[in-house]
């Protein structure tokens, strides 16, 4: 699988919110993941087709692929040249080109377009061009095998019947490659027990640990002074004696008599508030601090991230004030959903409601839409649709996200959790979310999570 970074001399350009930024020569610039138009996918029941209790409870995003904005999965043709397509003739007729922009105005590292010999302009990654499969029909597919076909929960329309069979996978095409973006490469040029990692709660691949914890450096120049109390709360990585140089890893004697790996220069810790691997607490934690980042995820401009004692990280607007999405809860399913990150994202769900929050009453003096601007466009994680004035709302993983009218301050979260339960008596009775639902379920708001 090809690496969705560059470890050593990361310089980066990268966009937020639409506007340009310029090249950075700062040795930390971390690059960014994608570029507008290009969106990153769980393939599988990660998409939430899957609405047992075993799929629903939460599916580990544990392979992402680069996919279009519409989310098809990306792939590249082992044959092609660097920096050109020869998918021509029969081959374009299954083998759709990713096409790009005449011109990246905001270019990102890895990602560049190419001509094709049509004069069509196409996506390529790392100098290899991309496509589109004509047997991938939604999101999560690969090699034409889609991820609705595991829909075994309870009757519920297009996602399958209780009893229905799974068909046998199809095999990958030979000759053709998924352009994953996620698992990364393993790296040559890491320490021994060091990995990259998706962290969502830090919006990228990150360097991890032994432990698989996230790993911080101190990047405002300043020196991290000897922790003098216990428990302390940045631990360092330490490095064996015998250690030597990896790369931009080099291993130094450091505060407090402790031999441990700096990476271009600054030391590297844990942070003790990370209790679980995935964690990110401390993020934002103290200032100068930031996780090891290899790549970053796009985020709007407007958008942030606030640590919750209950929740853990939420999103939230420019003035603090929390982000949330409506989603879907089954009777025969079990998320533990009120604890932190414990509602799981599936984007299929989000895609059935997309700016329709199915209240069963008028809902709209409660919960606004977070509107995107006129130009914004689909990126990482994040996309737009487009509401039925025209407007267009931001979306999280496919959800659309709202504010709350009943938050009053930055760090309320008074939405979370807020039910509307929907009862039929019968087995007739049908609650459509975009998906037919037959028997009760609910709809619930979410604080909208990494």
């Amino acid at each position: 699988m090809k690496a969705a970074y560059t470890i050593v001399g990361i310089v980066a350009s990268f966009a937020v919110a639409g506007a340009a930024v310029a090249a950075s020569s700062n040795k930390n610039a971390v690059p960014l993941a994608t570029p507008f138009g290009i969106t990153v996918q769980p393939l599988g029941l990660a998409q939430g087709y899957g609405l047992d209790k075993t799929t629903a409870a939460g599916v580990a995003r544990d392979k992402i692929v680069f996919a279009t904005a519409e989310g098809l999965t990306l792939y590249t043709r082992n044959d092609d040249p660097a920096g050109a397509s020869a998918c021509d003739a029969e081959c374009a007729k299954t083998w759709h080109a990713a096409k790009a922009p005449a011109k990246i105005t905001t270019p990102v590292e890895n990602w560049s377009v190419i001509t094709r010999a049509d004069g069509v302009k196409q996506w390529a990654y790392e100098n290899k061009a991309l496509y589109t499969f004509a047997e991938d029909l939604e999101p999560g597919s690969v090699g034409g095998n889609a991820p609705s076909r595991f829909g075994r929960g309870p009757k519920i329309g297009p996602r399958g019947q209780k009893s229905a069979s799974i068909p046998k996978d199809k095999p990958m095409p030979g000759g053709w490659s998924v352009a994953y973006f996620y698992p990364a490469a393993a790296a040559d040029n890491l320490p021994p027990g060091f990995e990259i990692k998706e962290a969502e709660d830090a919006l990228g691949l990150v360097l991890v640990d032994d432990r698989q914890h996230t790993l911080y450096a101190r990047t405002d120049g300043r020196k991290v002074e000897a922790c003098r109390v216990n428990p302390c709360k940045w631990l360092p990585a330490r490095a064996p004696q015998m250690a030597e140089a990896v790369g931009e890893f080099k291993p130094q004697w450091g505060q407090g008599g402790i031999y441990q790996w700096t990476y271009k220069g600054n030391a590297l810790y844990s942070f003790a508030g990370d209790l679980l691997p995935g964690y990110a607490e401390g993020d934002g934690a103290e200032p100068g601090w930031e996780p090891v980042r290899m790549v970053k995820y796009f985020a709007p401009a407007n958008v942030k991230l606030k640590g919750t004692p209950k929740l853990g990280k939420v999103f939230t607007d420019e003035k603090g004030m929390s982000l949330y999405y409506r989603d879907s809860f089954i009777y025969q399913s079990g998320s533990g959903h009120s604890l932190r990150h414990g509602s799981p994202i599936r984007p299929a769900v989000g895609r059935d409601l997309k700016t329709d929050p199915k209240c069963q009453e008028d809902c709209s003096a409660k919960w606004k839409p977070f509107l995107a601007p006129d130009d914004a466009q689909a990126n990482g994680n994040w996309n737009v649709y487009v509401r039925p004035d025209g407007k267009k709302q931001w979306a999280y993983q496919d959800y659309a996200l709202w504010s709350f009218a009943g938050d009053e301050k930055p760090g309320d979260i008074y939405g979370n959790d807020e039910y509307e339960y929907f009862v039929s008596h019968d087995t007739t009775t049908v609650v459509d979310i975009g998906t037919p639902y037959y028997g009760p379920m609910t709809m619930y708001w979410v604080a909208a999570h990494p």
